[in-house]
């Protein structure tokens, strides 16, 4: 028999040819060949099928056909050489079939009465065959492995299809054509649906067990026990809609709600209605991605709990409700501890809420530790705002946060304003805290007013230092990306009158008297190392210089001294009068640009004057480098501040 095309419920073949003769052993022997089978439902399209095999009668009108059965194209490679048995009993009306590859086993039972309906049982069956199923379902997704045993039921229809059982799955491996939804060797046991047509439905209820999962920027590393996992989807050509989820892993994570992703696989809305978290082992096993996508640190250190629900979509934040009890956080240098953090936060964007209190222990920001403090926040209109002015205790001062008001839901506009001030901050403390040089002084200053915009705080007003016998003014302050991993930090930085005996002290450079200006304008720092500034340092007051410091600042110039009976005066004095001092660079590119006292009162030397003797003995000091790396003067400061000092002979 031949035909060109032949239609079976769910089935349709093209290029048949079935043959029946007899064999050498005067048996009936059957072939039946496909040139195309199309089964939407099982995803495939234009597989060839060969199958051959013996008729054998069974007893009454019943048949047995025992053969085998090999395809090509088929998704997977399934039944790409299997060992085939029919059993045909018209009186029982049903149609059982038992399909055996390797380890692989498939069992079915088709009622003749209802031939839309296969009943089947799965024993190791690879879910690379599968792949066709999921691509009618999911067609931007890769099934790249595991395997599946259970019982499933295949229902057919005219408009689209239904496979459900209870199965148990492991190691299975799949991906999204876009990389960001992924399992790989997962388990999982449980009742499923899959429904076909013009938008695809799943249903799972069961547990998962071991293995790692990727939905957009949620990366779960999945416990060896079992955890609970009830979800229902719906997929189309506008992407994936989680319509609903319940995910209970008792000792770590619990969530109800909703997500979904565009057609791109991109996270466009996360909406839990519920969720409990508790550290370490929520954020070890669910929260290392999503937290550094978020906050930018690459690792952290969490005790506590924290519970309440979120409302995200593709245009932002639209809710969130957090409790915290006991949470510690330790960003690893990323600029942020929190201990003993405790209490409310409740927005919603443009509703007003009842207030709320937030409160530590310790709070650290870059190694700087405040005290204790409470924050009361109310929600007003969709902005949280600080209900009263708090001061918190701070390395022997206070800081004062007088203003604060954030919008969570803002994008690019401005996110947060605050204003605050500090006052009598024991500047020791703050260079111990640092690692500096032990300077003295106090530190005191006020931002009328410190914006976040996108991920840039920008400080209006300035800082002052009341240091070394004079001040220090920091003003035109930014920082972007400040708890990434290269923060920006830009500046101008002003000296009034600093006590140079009381600077140089400080430090193994020598001692210079004296009093010093000088300025630091359009710094820099990229990662906290300076890639741009202009300084100017001057003391033009005149005063002494011993021997150390002329040295010191000879190997920083890269220059000399003047000439003459100078070296002979080094070896004779201790120290040296002196008119001006000046010191300049203009760091671009890795590159100093250097100069010295302007105008130079040598002009001809060829350098530039760093420092213009005064009286007898007179010491000029000349330094000739007028372009240094960057690199190499660190390394002439650090050894001029570290070193032991100039032997003179």
């Amino acid at each position: 028999m031949q035909a060109a095309t032949l239609e079976l419920p769910g089935i349709s073949l093209s290029g048949v040819h079935l043959t029946i003769a007899v064999g050498s052993d005067g048996r009936p022997q059957a072939r039946l060949d496909a040139a195309s089978v199309s089964v939407p439902s099982l995803g495939w399209r234009d597989v060839a099928l060969a199958l051959r095999g013996e008729p054998q009668k069974a007893g009454g009108n019943t048949w047995r056909f025992v053969g085998k059965i090999e395809t090509k194209r088929a998704p997977g490679s399934a039944l790409a050489d299997a060992d085939l048995d029919i059993l045909y009993d018209p009186d029982g009306g049903t149609l059982e079939v038992d399909v055996q590859q390797g380890k692989t086993r498939l069992q079915g039972l088709l009622p003749l009465d209802q031939t839309t309906h296969v009943q089947m049982t799965l024993t190791a069956l690879p879910l690379a065959w599968l792949r066709g199923v999921l691509a009618a379902a999911w067609p931007d997704g890769r099934l790249n492995g595991g395997s599946v045993a259970g019982s499933v039921a295949l229902d057919l229809a005219p408009g689209g299809s239904r496979v459900s059982g209870r199965v148990d799955v492991a190691d299975v491996e799949l991906d999204s054509k876009a990389g960001n939804i992924a399992a790989q060797k997962l388990a999982a046991s449980g009742s499923f649906r899959v429904e076909n047509g013009l938008a695809s439905g799943i249903m799972f209820d069961g547990d998962l067990q071991g293995g790692q999962l990727l939905l957009g920027p949620l990366y779960a590393q999945l416990p060896a026990h079992p955890v609970n996992l009830h979800v229902a989807a719906t997929l189309g050509l506008a992407g994936i809609a989680i319509d609903k989820l319940d995910f209970n892993d008792g000792d770590a994570l619990q969530l109800a709600g909703s997500l979904g992703f565009d057609r791109k696989g991109n996270l466009d809305k996360l909406t839990l209605s519920r969720f409990a978290a508790s550290f370490p082992a929520a954020y070890t096993r669910y929260g290392t991605t999503l937290v550094q996508g978020l906050t930018g640190f690459k690792q952290l250190d969490m005790t506590g709990n924290v519970n309440g629900s979120l409302d995200l979509s593709a245009g932002g934040l639209k809710a969130f409700q957090l409790a915290a009890t006991n949470v510690a956080i330790d960003s690893r240098g990323g600029g942020i501890e929190v201990a003993g953090l405790n209490g409310n936060v409740d927005w919603r964007a443009r509703t007003s809420r009842p207030a709320t209190t937030l409160a530590w222990n310790a709070l650290a920001l870059y190694r700087v530790v405040l005290g204790p403090a409470t924050l009361a926040l109310e929600d007003q209109g969709g902005t949280l705002v600080l209900d009263k002015p708090v001061s918190v205790p701070v390395l022997g001062g206070a800081f004062l946060l007088d203003r604060l008001a954030w919008r969570p839901d803002a994008d690019k506009a401005q996110r947060l304003s605050a204003s605050f001030a500090v006052t009598d901050v024991d500047v020791p403390e703050l260079c111990k805290a640092f690692g500096w040089p032990a300077f003295g002084g106090k530190l005191g200053g006020a931002v009328p007013d410190l914006t976040y915009h996108g991920d840039d705080l920008v400080f209006g007003g300035g800082l002052s230092l009341n240091m070394f016998g004079g001040s220090v003014s920091v003003t035109h302050l930014g920082l972007r990306h400040p708890f990434g991993a290269t923060p920006e930090l830009a500046a101008d930085i002003d000296l009034q009158q600093l006590d140079l005996g009381q600077i140089t002290s400080v430090f193994d450079f020598g001692q210079i008297t004296g009093r010093m200006d000088g300025s630091v304008h359009g710094l820099q720092l990229v990662g906290w190392k300076p890639v741009a500034f202009k300084a100017d340092l001057t003391a033009g007051g005149g005063g002494r210089i011993s021997q150390h410091a002329i040295k010191s600042l000879t190997e920083v110039g890269g220059g000399g001294i003047a000439g003459g009976l100078q070296g002979m005066a080094l070896r004779l004095f201790k120290t040296f009068g002196y008119a001006r001092i000046g010191l300049s660079c203009v760091l671009a590119d890795g590159v100093c640009a250097m100069g010295g006292i302007n105008p130079d009162p040598d002009p001809d030397s060829g350098g530039y004057t760093i420092v213009e003797g005064s009286g007898l003995p007179r010491i000029t000091v000349i330094g000739h480098q007028h372009a240094v790396d960057w690199a190499t003067l660190v390394n002439r400061l650090k050894a001029a501040t570290e070193g032991s000092g100039p032997v003179i002979n």
